[in-house]
């Protein structure tokens, strides 16, 4: 479908103005929440490949997150026609694919940070050397969540924009009310003087050959509970630069908000049958939502303890290629297969719901593609390097998601449930009233018919991991027991835990790789709980805890990785002279999150009896841990602090 005058038609006069723009105007589009900006940035590709004539190569599509890239990929499969091939990446796989372009032979990218990679990418485009990669320089650039762009994203954008001002267009999108990363800006001064920042850059850069267009209604809110925080969209877009003063109106804004929210219906306890049951039983999307993932982690804990399946929303950086990959490399033997094969091998796969082979086929051509087919060889190195479509790395939504707010953004759902943030007043918020105040309005904003709220007592025995070099971003669970000892009891589950170098099987506990593999396939799923067994006492290092088994109904399904068993002695080890010498026999409370697709060495998964594509299935894991320390007859569990004093 092309940008007709039907299509026109369904647009509203602020959607028009923005869509049509000629491709090389400089197009600032500030949209509220749900006020239609992917629909809006849909048919606005669709007219630059269809009206104004440019190839598709030729559009470069930027987004901070992975669910924005995924919806807008799904809006432009579903609604256009020339604009299906054009390139949309987060920022940090542009990065990445920007590099790997440069040097395809390097293989320590994958190794180095996020930021380290932006940071590489910029100086790239800023000594010139993107105008000699085989994509070359755009002609259109289009940025969406651009409130978001902090640090060395946003001056990876603002290299890019005045690179090619002379002979480029743009069209940004963002909403200032909605801008809830600048977390990612350590130092509080700094912090607060990003804000707005790519803003008044981009007025200041382009002055009157700006074009500004505002998108003012909403299509999201269809009740009065989903609409009663909209107001304060403008209000939070429209405040001071002065930190001082931005402040004080933003103390106020949240308690407005937290106001709202609080005479919202209390959602109840999810031990009540009723409430257990209107969980279960709605047909409709929800999402649970709260400040940070500690709590996230706690409510999905208790969602379990009832028996209410759900979902954890990843992190927008995760990436995870999902299990189907590895049935179709193992599927064939061939060096490149055509578009009628793909479809064929699909067909006798077991595929998610909603995954249309043609996008599919589509995304995996735009990162292996070779004469028109399919190079399964540039398949794995996909694989392998993190360099998969971001709409095919996506998670699939359980009907039921527990996320906290800053993974929320950019997703919507029938009803939210939500658990109120402490008041700023009361000093336990974040020390940046306009940030907590925004955050509380993403949050207010994500539903299309209900918002309700969650009422819980807070929960002290969930910490942010202890301060190391190099960071750990985990959660642990502790405690003091009945003696008043300080306690550590658990572990947040991250997605490098489980052992990648070797199949599962091929590692201890040892089993036949290829069986293993066959029963993770066939009886493996989301949500099943998992546990950790002790295999020994013999560490694998000096920083690393003893070897444990992954099983799964008492049967192993991998073993855990060297990144987890180091973590793991860190969160053990108190003081920096104790040595640890005691480790929980068992680690319980986890869940399978995903089945992932493993690209390894060809020579061990022959080795091991698998194809010789080097590819293998391995679980992933969620959920907050749980350490049995039977074995020490220790009546309250947990290690206590006065035992391991050095």
């Amino acid at each position: 479908m092309t940008v007709t005058h039907e299509v026109l038609l369904t647009l509203s006069e602020e959607q028009k103005a923005a869509v049509t723009q000629p491709w090389d105007s400089r197009t600032l589009i500030t949209a509220g929440a749900g006020a239609g900006k992917t629909t809006t940035l849909t048919y606005r590709l669709e007219h630059l490949t269809s009206v104004e004539e440019l190839e598709a190569s030729e559009i470069l599509v930027l987004s901070f997150s992975r669910a924005a890239v995924r919806e807008l990929r799904d809006r432009v499969d579903r609604l256009a026609t020339t604009a299906r091939r054009v390139r949309a990446y987060t920022f940090d796989s542009w990065a990445l694919a920007l590099l790997m372009q440069q040097d395809p032979h390097r293989d320590d990218l994958s190794n180095l940070s996020f930021d380290k990679r932006i940071e590489m990418a910029t100086e790239m485009v800023e000594a010139g050397l993107i105008e000699e990669t085989e994509v070359g320089p755009p002609a259109h650039v289009v940025i969406d969540e651009v409130q978001d762009l902090v640090g060395v994203r946003r001056e990876l954008v603002e290299a890019l924009l005045d690179r090619f001002a002379d002979e480029c267009g743009f069209t940004v999108v963002g909403d200032a009310a909605q801008a809830i990363y600048g977390f990612q800006v350590a130092d509080a001064v700094e912090r607060a003087s990003e804000t707005n920042r790519f803003f008044d850059w981009l007025r200041s850069s382009f002055g009157g050959d700006l074009v500004e267009v505002q998108l003012t209604d909403n299509f999201r809110a269809q009740t009065p509970e989903a609409r009663r925080a909209l107001p304060y969209g403008a209000r939070l877009q429209g405040l001071p630069v002065d930190q001082t003063e931005a402040a004080a109106i933003a103390t106020v804004i949240q308690n407005e908000l937290r106001s709202l929210l609080e005479s919202a219906i209390d959602f109840g306890a999810f031990d009540d049958s009723f409430v257990r049951d209107s969980l279960v039983a709605y047909d409709g999307t929800t999402a649970i939502l709260c400040r940070d993932n500690g709590q996230a982690l706690l409510l999905s804990e208790e969602l379990d303890k009832n028996s209410i399946g759900h979902s954890i929303q990843r992190s927008a950086r995760e990436r995870l290629a999902p299990a189907w990959l590895a049935d179709l490399l193992n599927a064939t033997s061939a060096a490149t297969i055509t578009e009628d094969r793909f479809v064929d091998i699909m067909t006798t796969l077991a595929l998610p719901d909603g995954l249309d082979p043609a996008r599919a086929w589509r995304g995996l051509r735009r990162v292996a593609g070779v004469r028109g087919q399919l190079d399964m060889s540039g398949l794995h190195g996909a694989i392998a390097e993190g360099r998969l479509p971001d709409e095919l790395t996506g998670q699939l939504l359980h009907r039921l998601t527990v996320s906290t707010i800053h993974r929320a953004k950019g997703l919507e759902f029938d009803r939210v449930l939500i658990l109120p943030p402490p008041p700023l007043a009361d000093g336990e918020g974040e020390d940046d009233p306009p940030a907590e105040a925004r955050l509380l309005y993403v949050a207010l904003t994500r539903a299309r018919y209900d918002v309700y709220r969650l009422t819980r007592v807070r929960d002290w025995t969930v910490r942010k991991f202890p301060n190391s070099y190099p960071a750990m971003d985990r959660w642990y669970r502790g405690g003091r027991g009945k003696q008043g000892r300080w306690k550590r009891n658990g572990m947040e589950a991250a997605a490098k835990d489980v052992n990648h170098e070797l199949p599962p099987g091929a590692d201890e506990p040892v089993s036949d790789p290829a069986a293993t593999q066959r029963y993770l396939a066939e009886h493996v799923h989301s949500g099943d709980a998992v546990e950790l067994r002790r295999l020994h006492d013999l560490p694998m290092s000096d920083t690393e805890t003893p070897q444990y088994g992954l099983f799964h109904d008492d049967r192993p399904i991998g073993s855990t990785s060297a990144h987890f068993r180091h973590d793991l002695w860190r969160l053990l080890k108190v003081s920096r002279g104790w040595k640890v010498d005691r480790w929980p026999i068992r680690i319980t409370g986890l869940r399978v999150d995903a089945l992932e697709t493993v690209a390894g060495s060809a020579a061990i998964g022959s080795r091991a009896g698998l194809s010789d594509r080097g590819i293998w299935l391995v679980p992933r894991l969620c959920g907050l841990s749980r350490f049995d320390w039977h074995e020490d007859n220790d009546p309250e569990g947990g290690m206590a602090y006065d035992q391991l004093r050095a």
